[in-house]
């Protein structure tokens, strides 16, 4: 695959490098089947790739008996993402075959992956999850041939490819040791120290992991402290709710979902405490994490823990652009 710029621009500084800016549909995101959006060996070149803007899900209504609105607003809607490309014979394309290379990505029940990288600090990936909407390549002349290729995006936030991870670990916690003395005497429990995993992303968007808690464990208690607002969520099982060494209980914050093993058919959120969501000092609903400069502390706790026991909680960072 070989891509170049966009669009070239009039002139270039001797003096600094050329702009890196490079993209590609990928068919069903595993890399199978990639298409450039440019390449140059093949003789078409991308006029514009316009990604568009989200659009806003305006919540509003009327204030009663005066000016104004009420405006709850808070979440996107989708966004349209559109692709203009241009085939040259004298460029070297085989100029009715090119739009054959993007056909497979323009049939509804595709859903490709649009990667691009942008002339930025550090040249970072970024992915769109696209449903396409329309395809236009008239046949005006001998050349260009030119293609339009337009998609909605049903999530707007475009996603870091890489997936960040952070790990809580509850540590072992026994029944202690109680010996007859002329006093009781009870010992400290032994083994592995608790430890905290810290969730925070750079993107523009907040995040709302997902989060698996590995057992053995009973009644595991999982907080997510933000550390500069101070609020705190708690996701807590209720009292007998066990889960075995070598499984796990899987809860998605975005989709509010608990599945036993990962398994849809093993729902687990009716064994949720779902007290904590309105009680007093605790956060309502699922966690959220905004972006930086805030961040999240997540601690695991529990009862018949071993030195394995853990949280790991996965996400992506978002963006607009």
């Amino acid at each position: 695959m070989t891509a170049g710029t966009f669009a070239a621009p009039p002139t270039q500084n001797p003096g600094y490098p050329p702009a890196v800016r490079t993209a590609w549909l990928d068919l069903d995101g595993t890399g199978s089947t990639v298409v450039a959006i440019e390449d140059y060996g093949r003789g078409y070149f991308c006029s514009n790739l316009d990604l568009g803007a989200p659009a806003v899900r305006a919540v509003v209504s009327n204030r009663p008996d005066q000016d104004g609105e009420i405006d709850l607003t808070q979440y996107l809607a989708g966004r349209v993402v559109t692709i203009n490309v241009e085939a040259y014979h004298g460029a070297g394309a085989l100029m009715d075959t090119v739009p054959a290379l993007f056909a497979k990505f323009m049939v509804p029940s595709a859903r490709p992956v649009l990667h691009y990288v942008l002339n930025r600090p550090g040249n970072p990936e970024r992915t769109l999850g696209l449903r396409a909407s329309a395809y236009s390549w008239p046949l005006a002349g001998p050349e260009p041939v030119a293609l339009q290729l337009q998609f909605e995006a049903a999530d707007p936030i475009c996603r870091d490819p890489n997936t960040k991870t952070t790990t809580a670990w509850a540590g072992t916690l026994g029944a202690g040791r109680l010996y007859n003395l002329t006093f009781p005497r009870v010992y400290p429990t032994g083994g592995g120290s608790p430890s905290n995993g810290v969730i925070s992303t750079h993107g523009d968007v907040a995040v709302k992991p997902k989060i698996s808690i590995y057992g053995p464990v009973t009644q595991p208690q999982l907080t997510i402290t933000l550390q500069n607002a101070g609020t705190v969520f708690m996701l807590a099982f209720v009292a007998g709710f066990r889960i075995d060494a070598s499984h796990r209980v899987d809860l998605d914050c975005a989709a509010h979902t608990a599945y036993y093993d990962g398994d849809p058919t093993q729902g687990v959120l009716s064994s949720l405490d779902w007290r904590y969501f309105n009680l007093a000092g605790y956060a309502p609903g699922w966690p959220v994490i905004p972006p930086a400069p805030e961040s999240a502390v997540m601690a695991l706790s529990g009862q018949s823990t071993s030195n394995i026991t853990q949280a790991v909680a996965t996400w992506q960072d978002g963006y607009l652009t």
